[in-house]
């Protein structure tokens, strides 16, 4: 596992053997300005993972966040969709976090799936189909 980012709002990871994303949305995000290197750092993930990779989100610690950082949401989530992201896991623990998040990744197209459990989200990102 490879660390790329470890701040206060987020922690994201890579494992090239997996070729998985991992990332953990933390508490309430004010401002883009807040989380000013989250694109930065997306882009350093992506560039150390395959296209067909996967993606596990946690975001059970998320509040959630005002439009300007829903904008910045959208542009992660279009980066990652655009380096060939197969299937995205969430683990959701707040109802309003995530319409929030259902949402965005209508508008972008993620190909996410739901969960309350960690260890059914890593088995459904392992399992060999998308869907």
């Amino acid at each position: 596992m490879i660390t790329i980012a470890d701040t206060p709002q987020y922690h994201l990871a890579v494992s090239p053997a997996k070729n998985r994303a991992y990332l953990r949305i933390i508490g309430f995000w004010r401002s883009p300005e807040q989380v000013e290197n989250y694109i930065t750092d997306w882009q350093k993930a992506v560039a150390a993972l395959k296209p067909g990779f996967t993606l596990l989100t946690d975001a059970r610690e998320m509040k959630i966040h005002p439009a300007s950082v829903r904008a910045l949401h959208e542009q992660a989530q279009a980066l990652i969709v655009s380096k060939g992201v197969l299937k995205v896991a969430e683990l959701q623990q707040d109802a309003i976090a995530e319409m929030q998040l259902n949402a965005v990744a209508g508008e972008t197209q993620m190909p996410k799936q739901n969960f309350q459990d960690p260890v059914a989200a890593e088995r459904w990102l392992d399992s060999i189909f998308p869907n």
